[in-house]
């Protein structure tokens, strides 16, 4: 325990059982059969396993003989310490906790938001507030990576502004895999979050054309044109409160990537628990938006 962790010894939420359940791996078995096909047995299929939670016993995937379970209780204690490293007490104080899953826990994910880094962000005759927060992405199905953003997001409409491959890492379920590497970024970015309150002002004070939105949604090559023109009408909302920045046009991107709406429902939502998953693909879908050519120009020149 560093210096830092001792002077104020802060409490986080703790995880509950919807993300912080523990699996464990078991052999995948085949039927054996007679030549008169009559089962006779079953044998394990070699190099398989199934990842099955321990506290309710259902499986969540099956997985290569070389994959790795990462819980997330393990991968939070190092999220936390590396908070407790880098922020004074007044900072971590009152954050909060949310979590979701999805597929039974195949897919999980948990925020944590702090009020303590709140900044102030002028729109055209209004104001908005944005908020540090720290998404960890996990699954325990063998066909995604561990993954940690660090961003902000924007109090009035709780959108994800995450900006750029910067702001992400990511480690793969290999058995080299150790959550203490992801301490560091966590460190970079609470250090750098001013910069990036910096960058979303000016966004904030860039007027652009509707047209302008358009091309970067048409040269990015990221959206369907039926994506393309719900995004546009969304911005036509987000300009009415906001201006017609590029604020705007973010902020229509990223309410995409984080609402199950009239306007972007989450397909099959009624009948399955696919929201959380649903909702991460479509932030990484505005991920590459952001990081595309086309919009480092549209920000470049616009600004």
């Amino acid at each position: 325990m560093n210096q830092l962790t001792t002077l104020h010894p802060v409490t986080f939420p703790e995880l509950t059982d919807k993300t912080g359940f523990d699996c464990k791996a078991e052999p995948v078995y085949m039927q054996r059969r007679s030549d008169a096909g009559d089962v006779i047995g079953a044998m394990p299929i070699p190099g398989q396993k199934v990842i099955r939670r321990t506290d309710n016993g259902a499986p969540l995937g099956v997985t290569g003989k070389a994959y790795t379970i990462a819980h997330n209780r393990p991968l939070y204690d190092v999220i936390t310490g590396a908070c407790r490293d880098t922020m004074t007490a007044d900072k971590i104080r009152g954050c909060t906790l949310k979590e979701y899953a999805s597929f039974g826990g195949s897919f999980t994910r948990f925020e944590l938001a702090f009020p303590g880094l709140t900044v102030p962000i002028y729109q055209r005759n209004s104001e908005t507030e944005i908020q540090f927060k720290i998404s960890v992405i996990n699954g325990f199905a063998g066909n995604s990576a561990i993954r940690v953003l660090a961003g902000a997001f924007d109090l009035i409409c709780t959108n994800g502004m995450y900006l750029g491959e910067m702001d992400k890492a990511s480690l793969r379920h290999t058995a080299s895999y150790d959550p203490r590497r992801f301490a560091g970024f966590i460190e970079g970015k609470i250090r750098h979050y001013v910069d990036r309150c910096r960058t979303l002002q000016a966004w904030a004070g860039t007027e652009i054309e509707p047209g302008q939105f358009e091309q970067v949604l048409i040269d990015s090559k990221v959206f369907s044109e039926r994506r393309q023109a719900a995004l546009l009408e969304q911005f036509k909302i987000e300009a009415a409160n906001r201006g017609p920045t590029i604020w705007a046009a973010y902020s229509a991107a990223t309410f995409y990537s984080s609402h199950n709406s009239d306007r972007f429902t989450v397909r099959g939502s009624g009948s399955s628990d696919n929201v959380a998953a649903t909702l991460t693909e479509r932030e990484a879908e505005v991920s590459r938006l952001i990081d595309s050519p086309a919009w480092a120009q549209f920000a470049g020149v616009a600004a």
